[in-house]
């Protein structure tokens, strides 16, 4: 399953398409010149700020009207790019332990910006899940899921600075293994009620808490693997 924004309008996701290809053909035109001696990247490369103006104000152009975040996205890699391009030729002088700031105010401003309701990225996503393996993942965002599938298998669950609930009360299954990332994030696990809980994750500075109580006669279990860093993850009945 791809968590991506179930609300995205074709017109935006053929843009964002446009412009991820434009980037990797002109990436790969620029090498290949540079290994056919046409070009010297160590010449330009100290200039790529350039490409992040370009994409910025290709994306404010070409953003629908009344798109904010589009607008916004667009804003913040033409200004943060004319600020590198600026220093690379001299006429800035900065450090960035002084404008680190910068970015979490600019992501402050997107989540602020972002439409009620809006999902993907600075959103929510409220959804059912019909498949056997879960593939979930959450940047900045806020997701509910509810895995309806008769023959659960598992799945992976990426969290990153985000919110997931996963509720497997109505998943199907004898024994699952759900691969974890949590990264600066939470993850809220709902389990049936005749089903016992397995940890093998490994964690730094995060935690794994079990408040489940699964029946005496509990014959369905779930794996938790892989890591948490600086998140946590509550499990429940």
């Amino acid at each position: 399953m791809n968590t991506s924004n179930t609300r995205s309008t074709p017109g935006r996701a053929a843009r964002h398409q446009l412009w991820l290809g434009l980037t990797l053909v002109l990436a790969g035109g620029a090498f290949l010149l540079d290994n056919l001696h046409v070009l010297e990247l160590r010449r330009i490369l100290p200039f790529w700020p350039v490409l992040m103006v370009a994409l910025g104000a290709a994306r404010l152009l070409t953003a629908a009207p009344g798109d904010r975040r589009e607008q916004l996205i667009g804003g913040l890699l033409l200004g943060l790019g004319s600020l590198l391009l600026l220093r690379r030729l001299g006429w800035l002088h900065m450090d960035w332990r002084d404008f680190w700031p910068l970015v979490l105010i600019g992501l402050g401003v997107m989540v602020m910006a972002r439409q009620p309701g809006q999902g993907g990225p600075f959103g929510h996503v409220n959804q059912d899940v019909h498949d056997r393996q879960l593939d979930l993942k959450a940047v900045l965002s806020g997701q509910e899921v509810r895995v309806q599938s008769s023959d659960f298998t598992g799945g992976q669950v990426q969290a990153v600075l985000a919110g997931v609930e996963l509720d497997l009360s109505q998943a199907g299954f004898q024994r699952a293994v759900l691969e974890v990332s949590v990264v600066m994030a939470g993850l809220e696990l709902r389990l049936p009620p005749d089903c016992r809980l397995r940890v093998t994750a490994s964690s730094v500075l995060g935690q794994v808490e079990d408040k489940t109580q699964p029946l005496a006669a509990a014959s369905r279990e779930l794996e938790l693997r892989g890591s948490l860093v600086l998140g946590g993850i509550t499990v429940r009945h």
